[in-house]
C-alpha cells in the first residue's frame, strides 16, 4: 500500500458480489495483515437490482473518520454506479471500470477492463467478476497481499463457492 491510509469504493448493481467483495478485502487487510480498517456498506431500496456500495478504508494508522467521502480508487461495476459515482472520486484518484456493462469517457484516471466478460470466457461465470477486479486492484494499488485476499476468501465464502473465487482472484491477479 503506497500512502498510509487508501479509501476504496466498491459499486455496482446489487448481487453482483461487491458487498461480499468489501468484506473480503477489509478481512485480508485487517483482521489477516492486521492494519486498521473500516468498511461500511450502503444498499439502494431495491436490493437486488438497486445500486450497491461498499466501502473501505485501510490505513497503517488509527482512521479518525470512518466513511469514505471521496475514494482514492473506485470501482463501478454497473452504468448506474458508474454516472452516480464518478463525481466523488478525489482529483488524483482512479476509476476502474468494468466496460462489459459500463460506457465511459476516455480520460486519463480511468483504467477499462471487461472483468465480467473475462470472468464469464475464462471461468464459465459472470458472477465471479467481484474477485476479479478485487484481486486486480488490491496487486494494482497494493493494498494487501494476494495470499491474503485468498485466506479472507476462504474464511468468508460458502465453501461450494470457494474453488471458483479462488480461481477468479488468479484471474484477475494476471490481469494486465
Amino acid at each position: 500500500m503506497g500512502n498510509s491510509k487508501i479509501e476504496i469504493t466498491l459499486s455496482g448493481s446489487g448481487g453482483q458480489g461487491l458487498i461480499l467483495a468489501g468484506f473480503v478485502l477489509a478481512e485480508a487487510a485487517g483482521i489477516i495483515e492486521g492494519k486498521e480498517v473500516v468498511q461500511t456498506v450502503m444498499y439502494g431500496p431495491e436490493a437486488r437490482l438497486g445500486t450497491s456500495r461498499s466501502d473501505v478504508i485501510i490505513s497503517e494508522n488509527h482512521i479518525s473518520y470512518p466513511k469514505v467521502v471521496n475514494p482514492d480508487i473506485l470501482v463501478v461495476l454497473s452504468q448506474d454506479a458508474y454516472d452516480k459515482f464518478k463525481s466523488i472520486v478525489k482529483d488524483k484518484g482512479i476509476i476502474v471500470a468494468d466496460t462489459t456493462f459500463v460506457n465511459c469517457e476516455d480520460i486519463g484516471n480511468i483504467i477499462k477492463i471487461p472483468f465480467t466478460q473475462i470472468a464469464r470466457e475464462r471461468i464459465g461465470t459472470p458472477l465471479v467478476a467481484n474477485m476479479m477486479v478485487l484481486a486486480y486492484i488490491s496487486r494494482k494499488f497494493k493494498l494487501v497481499r494476494h495470499d491474503s485476499l485468498i485466506k479472507a476468501v476462504k474464511r468468508r465464502v460458502k465453501e461450494k463457492y470457494i474453488e471458483l473465487n479462488l480461481r477468479a482472484l488468479e484471474e484477475g491477479n494476471n490481469i494486465g
